[in-house]
């Protein structure tokens, strides 16, 4: 009976220290978390803020000892307690557990446990018997390090990153682990005074510098940040990451020149650096110096041929000047390396489309399965197919789409309205959008979108009903705001009922120029045309958008400066030349 006994708890405990804890969520009503049923538990319990998750162990033979009753009942106590949600008991076993065992792998789910219950305490002595029986396990000390700056442990905190430093054979890899530690620390300050004080310990050492420059960063003090990395380069004056740090906290402060002759004099000293190459390539193209940021990142490829972000930002450039054979090789040399880059599909669909080609651009578009583009490579495709007079292939595209993925049929329904509505088929547009708020009629969107569609056609009822369903919903939803204040100044003479709305869009949203073309078009309704042409003339110097031109246009042929509208409209004429409003207005008063 005593072999059996005792070959039960070793198959348990080795089996034990390796289980989730299946538990359900833990809530502040006690009561309720020990009427769980085990039955219904399934997540493990997450460890404590900035505790890593511990990796499934190896298969490896648990220490020698005496496996005791006392040391298993407290694991399966622990164990059983927590799958039924009763923490408070489960969190002092587990512990007792830990305390009597020489297995690291009790005290790590020790730790696991105690963290999930916000017993912090408990964690960290937990944590503190993992790293005495485990020394070498740098988990152990990343947890420990986490718990005691929850604790607000200070000196446990420095006694680690420490050691961590000590036995880092690459001083930078060292100090970057303290600096990734001490940023999850939601006290900046006291994680920044962690650091002063490991720094302290290594004043030498730049990297020491470093890590309290980028720290001071996470606190948003970037004259701390500035000072700290110049205290790196005082000890080590040509050290590539300390001069990018630096001019990535100039960017910080605004001081973008100052930032690009930092970066100029680097690559001159640092000609083979990819990671300077790129920064200062970056940083000209932000100056719109797109000669130079091409001359960088082609260097990035001819010193790292198969660099991806150099590869990406080289095709970028050249397609965006014109060199599309480039562009298209260096995208096509991105997916040899990657052929998941969803973008680089997109983007050779772009080329292709630019050089005329439609047919290479569908193939390309057709490739983008998911990302950021995806939606637009769909767009694409759509736009493509109308332009070419295949309206039922769009539709019967869009159609599959939403039959294979009914739970984005807005998304999709959406985009092939807009495709509509640009090919001018507003008929065809209106009649998607009821079939599609058919199965969502409280869709903002589609209501946003059906309403835009009515008022095309002159469905006027229609389309305030719509915008008032969704203010309704969402009060100060802006769009709407000023969709409704516009239609009704434009097409209806309830100037002032318009004008409240444009108000409360405009007291949102004070910068956006289709709120200021609004405004301005309600007061040229109202009479006010001063206050119009302020208006007008502050949201087309912002956009020379078309439209807004042809307000402002109007508003001074109005005032009598008929050349100066003549002007506007001109210049809205190069850059909207089929706009119907502008052409409208311009028949009328200069035919």
């Amino acid at each position: 009976m005593n072999r059996l006994w005792d070959s039960l708890c070793v198959s348990v405990l080795s089996v034990l220290v390796v289980l989730p804890l299946a538990s359900c969520a833990v809530s502040g009503d006690q009561s309720s978390a020990r009427q769980a049923s085990a039955a219904n538990l399934e997540s493990e319990p997450p460890p404590a803020a900035g505790v890593d998750q511990a990796e499934p162990l190896p298969e490896q033979a648990p220490p020698e000892q005496t496996l005791t009753s006392d040391l298993m009942y407290d694991i399966l106590l622990g164990e059983i307690a927590g799958q039924r949600g009763v923490m408070m008991i489960s969190v002092p076993h587990y512990l007792q557990a830990a305390m009597d065992s020489r297995d690291p792998r009790v005290a790590e789910r020790a730790v696991q446990i105690a963290s999930y219950a916000n017993a912090y305490d408990a964690a960290e002595r937990a944590a503190r018997r993992w790293v005495e029986l485990d020394p070498d396990s740098i988990e152990a000390r990343k947890a420990l390090i986490a718990l005691a700056l929850h604790n607000k442990d200070h000196d446990e905190v420095i006694n680690q990153l420490n050691y961590l430093l000590a036995i880092s054979d690459d001083p930078e890899e060292g100090y970057s682990l303290a600096t990734t530690i001490l940023a999850r620390e939601e006290d900046k300050a006291r994680a920044m005074a962690t650091m002063e004080q490991l720094v302290a310990h290594n004043p030498d050492n730049p990297y020491a510098w470093m890590a309290l420059s980028r720290i001071a960063v996470t606190a948003d003090d970037t004259d701390k940040a500035l000072q700290s990395v110049d205290k790196a380069l005082q000890t080590s004056p040509d050290l590539p990451s300390a001069l990018l740090l630096k001019a990535q906290i100039l960017v910080r402060m605004d001081r973008n020149d100052d930032a690009r002759k930092l970066l100029a004099g680097a690559v001159k000293k640092h000609p083979d650096n990819t990671n300077l190459h790129f920064a200062y390539g970056r940083m000209l193209l932000d100056g719109e110096d797109l000669k130079g940021a091409r001359a960088q990142f082609a260097r990035v490829v001819e010193l790292e041929p198969e660099n991806p972000d150099g590869l990406y930002s080289l095709a970028l450039l050249e397609l965006e000047t014109g060199q599309y054979k480039a562009g298209e090789g260096h995208l096509m040399q991105l997916l040899e390396i990657d052929p998941n880059i969803q973008n680089a599909y997109y983007y050779l669909g772009y080329s292709s489309l630019k050089q005329g080609d439609d047919q290479a651009a569908l193939q390309w578009y057709g490739k983008v399965e998911s990302g950021d583009y995806w939606s637009q490579a769909q767009l694409r495709i759509a736009e493509i197919l109308v332009r070419n007079g295949n309206i039922d292939t769009m539709q019967n595209h869009m159609r599959l789409l939403r039959q294979k993925d009914p739970t984005q049929s807005v998304t999709y329904y959406l985009l092939e309205g807009q495709v509509l509505t640009d090919a001018g088929l507003n008929r065809e547009a209106y009649d998607l959008y009821v079939e599609a708020l058919q199965s969502s009629p409280d869709n903002a969107d589609l209501l946003y979108a059906h309403s835009l569609a009515a008022e095309k056609l002159g469905k006027l009822d229609i389309a305030e009903r719509n915008m008032r369903q969704i203010l309704e919903q969402d009060p100060d939803n802006v769009r709407t705001l000023n969709a409704l204040g516009y239609t009704l100044a434009d097409r209806t003479t309830r100037y002032e009922e318009a004008l409240g709305y444009i108000n409360r869009a405009y007291a949102q949203e004070p910068d956006d120029p289709a709120i200021i073309d609004s405004l301005g078009w309600v007061h040229f309704r109202l009479g006010n045309y001063a206050q119009a042409r302020q208006h007008l003339q502050r949201a087309w110097d912002m956009t020379q958008d078309g439209e807004i031109g042809a307000h402002l246009g109007e508003v001074m042929w109005v005032q009598g400066d008929h050349d100066e509208a003549r002007a506007i409209w001109e210049a809205s004429r190069k850059t909207a030349p089929d706009n119907p409003v502008l052409l409208e207005i311009i028949n009328r008063y200069s035919p």
